[in-house]
């Protein structure tokens, strides 16, 4: 596991733990960010990051992706186009 902040563009990782309190949790829940499900970095370039979740985007603060813990299960890497 590692936190979502570290992955990069086009990687493909499934959300295994969000450490913090019941705020952050029930936010990163309404967003549809929760333990167990897949998301894809579209943009992580030291500012923001944007996800698509369900084929909706969201955007998250990097202290944010911090706390969010990831895991690739197997799954590989988009190939860069």
């Amino acid at each position: 596991m590692w936190p979502l902040a570290m992955c990069q563009q086009g990687e493909r990782v499934v959300i295994k733990e969000i450490a913090g309190g019941m705020g952050i949790k029930r936010r990163l829940e309404a967003m549809g960010l929760y333990p167990g499900e897949e998301v894809e970095v579209v943009l992580a370039n030291g500012g923001p990051v944007i996800l698509s979740v369900k084929g909706s985007r969201v955007g998250i603060g990097r202290g944010m992706a911090f706390k969010i813990f990831v895991s690739n299960n197997g799954m590989k890497r988009r190939k860069e186009e």
